[in-house]
């Protein structure tokens, strides 16, 4: 029986008079580790010197084994976390871990060790000058002292409590106190007191109740103030009703102004409950009204929210299914282009497939043919040794011509095959075209053509020398197979930024629009030179690639009868 009484203080202080709560839980909280891990991670802390953290998660251990009616470790837990606050100075935080404690050791029936937490936590609020925790202690030393049948001790606090409660205002912690003064007497067996202070209590509750009663009366009444005009035109006919009755009460007074003084006291009393009758029908009238109207409003809002949220769902679903349409269109457009750019390709690789076997079939062929009947012919000794020699030059110029479209044959092929790899490197681009034109000295000197070299010594880049070298062996062997006797080609460059421009310029006979917007394209094509030379087509092929591979660009400029200009760009060595 006693400890049912104890239940229904303690669930008194947890509606009406919460402690503040500062840095530390003072109810239980839901927390997703586990006891175990708690203890953990607050003995870690706790080790490692950090005591503001080992008090939280000692308190949150405490908390949990409390929430799961394991009271003997609760306290052990509030007991390690006071322990280290103690090391961290948070009085405050140090007065609810003694509250909870207390309450811990109230559910097992421990009032003597619950009794002296509430006092320890007492001393911290006094000295901190918080009346208002002052006073909620308080009440619980009072209630823990009831339970052990200390009366006195608990009028003695409850007396204190109730001149705080009404000092700070708090009508609820007073209408507690009542309520303890109430049990207190019970307890003395001095009924008078006891019923005195249950009135207080009944009353002081009633009045609490009717402050919440008033608060909700002001909120309706604000209410029915903002009516729309329904309401309006009732009220005027309301203050019109009042008009004729005040009206008619003054011709009643003066008809019987001659009754006696007791009839007309009666009379008008009569008339007064008559208008106020009238009055409590009229506001009844109105509230019912208002009522309706509510309810009115409040079903027409939810069904347009209804409506609304109805509206807004079709609309998600539309624009998803659109945005997935799209997403599919937008994939099968992409598919579409990556499909028919293969078929492109591959239909150029075909053609590129043709054409190589063409070249091989016949310029390859051809010459070696040609070489193969000198030399039995010379092996018979039909030749004199003039004759002899003038055939030998023509065959070095066809094994030279056979070599060279064997190289651009096997390095475009490499290339196809993803088998070059850029090895840039800095190197003397001057150097680098000397070497060149001493290659290529004898073929120009065999059509009476110059070869000068005007890049600066000490012109650096960055790239790989082989395909810089193929470039440059291709420009040049094309310079020299369009120009004539007395033509000349001209190397030279410009160095930029970032960028080293390198142009190979002859006076011979130039290219048409037509055939300079075909050069680097992708179709094979080849022009025989002023003398019939023979060529692949895959020189500048192979030097747009290169260039393009090194990171630079390689472009044209020519005029018929005026020369050409070739001009492509390399990366500058950073020396």
């Amino acid at each position: 029986m006693v400890k049912s009484f104890f239940w229904k203080y303690l669930l008194l202080i947890l509606l009406f008079a919460p402690l503040p709560f500062s840095g530390f839980a003072f109810m239980p909280l839901q927390e997703p580790q586990g006891v175990d891990e708690l203890i953990n991670m607050a003995r870690e802390f706790e080790n490692a010197g950090n005591a503001n953290q080992a008090v939280y998660y000692y308190d949150k251990a405490a908390n949990a084994c409390w929430r799961s009616n394991d009271y003997k470790n609760a306290i052990v837990y509030f007991e390690k976390a006071l322990e280290n606050i103690g090391k961290v100075g948070n009085k405050n935080g140090e007065k609810v871990l003694l509250i909870n404690l207390g309450f811990v050791y109230s559910e097992i029936s421990d009032y003597t060790h619950a009794q002296k937490c509430f006092e320890s936590a007492l001393n911290i609020a006094t000295s901190g000058g918080k009346k208002q925790d002052v006073g909620q202690i308080l009440y619980n030393i009072s209630t823990v002292q009831i339970e052990q049948g200390n009366y006195q001790g608990a009028l003695s606090n409850l007396s204190k409590t109730e001149a705080i409660a009404q000092e700070v205002g708090d009508q609820k912690l007073l209408r507690n106190v009542y309520y303890n003064l109430n049990k207190a007497y019970e307890g003395l067996k001095n009924t008078e007191k006891a019923s005195e202070y249950f009135s207080l209590y009944a009353m002081l509750t009633k009045k609490l109740q009717a402050e919440e009663i008033r608060k909700k009366e002001l909120q309706a009444k604000a209410m029915v103030d903002s009516a729309g005009r329904v309401v309006q035109q009732v009220s005027q006919e309301k203050e019109h009703t009042e008009k004729r009755l005040v009206e008619t009460s003054k011709e009643l007074k003066e008809k019987e102004q001659t009754l006696k003084e007791v009839e007309e006291l009666t009379r008008e009393q009569q008339m007064q409950i008559e208008l106020l009758n009238a009055e409590m029908k009229l506001r009844d009238a109105v509230i019912q009204h208002q009522k309706l109207l509510q309810k009115v409003y409040i079903g027409l809002i939810l069904f347009s929210l209804a409506f609304a949220a109805a509206l807004y769902y079709a609309y998600v679903q539309k624009r998803r299914a659109n945005r997935l349409l799209k997403e599919k269109n937008d994939e099968i457009s992409r598919q579409r282009d990556a499909i028919s750019r293969q078929a492109d390709e591959l239909r150029e690789l075909n053609a590129l497939k043709d054409k190589l076997f063409s070249i091989i079939a016949h310029d390859l062929r051809s010459p070696l043919f040609s070489l193969i009947t000198m030399l039995n012919i010379a092996k018979e000794g039909h030749f004199t040794p003039e004759n002899f020699k003038e055939i030998l030059d023509e065959l070095s110029v066809n094994v030279n011509h056979t070599t060279a479209l064997l190289e651009n044959l096997l390095t475009w092929a490499k290339t196809q095959m993803h088998g070059v790899k850029v090895n840039p490197q800095n190197f003397n681009l001057n150097q680098l075209v000397n070497s060149r034109i001493q290659l290529l000295n004898e073929a120009a000197e065999n059509k009476e053509i110059k070869l000068k070299n005007n890049i600066p010594d000490g012109t650096f880049v960055f790239a790989d020398t082989d395909m810089a070298d193929i470039v440059i062996r291709n420009l040049i062997s094309n310079a020299i197979k369009f120009c004539n006797a007395g033509d000349r080609i001209t190397i030279w460059s410009t160095t930029g930024a970032n960028t080293v421009t390198v142009c190979v310029e002859d006076t011979g006979r130039g290219m048409t629009s037509d055939v300079l917007q075909k050069l680097f394209g992708t179709q094979i094509t080849s022009t025989p030179g002023t003398k019939n030379e023979k060529g692949t087509g895959l020189g500048l092929i192979l030097c747009k690639e290169f260039v393009q591979m090194n990171g630079g660009e390689i472009w044209a400029e020519s005029l018929p009868d005026k020369g050409s200009k070739f001009f492509f760009t390399l990366p500058k060595a950073s020396i």
